[in-house]
C-alpha cells in the first residue's frame, strides 16, 4: 500500500514540475518578444524605460502586436488618411486594462487610463506607459476591427 502512494505522489510531482517548465518556458509564445524588430524606438534590452512606436496605417497596427517591459511607453502615430482612436480594449467600453473606462474620458482620470480618448488625425500621436503586467487587447473605437495587443513584461 505505501509503494502504491509513493509512486502516485512521485508521479503527481513530476506532472506539476512538467507544467511549471512548460508554462515558463513557452507562456506567450504566440506573440513577438523580440523588442528589436517591433517598430520601437528602444531597445528593450537596457536598465531603464523604453518609448516604443506603433504606427497606424488604414490597415492597422504596425507591429500588431508588441512585447514590452512594464514603466515602458507606448506612443501611436497615426500616418493613416482616417482618424484613429486607439484604446484599451472591450469595444465599446474600453475597460480590459485596469482602471481603463471610456467613461473616464473628459474627466481628471483622463490621463491615467489606457485610452486616448479622441481621434487621431494624420500625423497625431498619443503615448501611453504600462505598469499593469499582462496581455492587454486593444482596438480603434472608430473602426473597431482594427486591434493590437501590448503584452507587458
Amino acid at each position: 500500500m505505501k509503494k502504491g502512494l509513493v509512486t502516485i505522489f512521485v508521479i503527481v510531482a513530476i506532472v506539476i514540475v512538467a507544467g511549471i517548465l512548460i508554462f515558463t518556458n513557452f507562456g506567450g509564445s504566440d506573440v513577438n518578444s523580440d523588442n528589436n524588430n517591433n517598430g520601437g524606438s528602444g531597445s528593450g534590452n537596457s536598465a531603464g524605460p523604453q518609448t516604443f512606436t506603433v504606427t497606424i496605417t488604414d490597415d492597422g497596427y504596425s507591429p500588431q502586436s508588441l512585447t514590452i517591459s512594464s514603466g515602458d511607453t507606448v506612443t501611436w502615430k497615426n500616418d493613416g488618411s482616417q482618424e484613429n482612436w486607439p484604446a484599451s480594449a472591450i469595444h465599446p467600453t474600453h475597460r480590459v486594462y485596469p482602471d481603463s473606462d471610456i467613461v473616464k474620458c473628459g474627466t481628471a482620470e483622463e490621463d491615467n487610463i489606457f485610452d486616448a480618448c479622441r481621434g487621431l488625425a494624420n500625423e497625431d500621436e498619443w503615448s501611453f506607459t504600462f505598469d499593469e503586467a499582462g496581455s492587454w487587447g486593444y482596438h480603434d473605437h472608430l473602426h473597431a476591427n482594427l486591434r493590437g495587443t501590448i503584452v507587458v513584461q
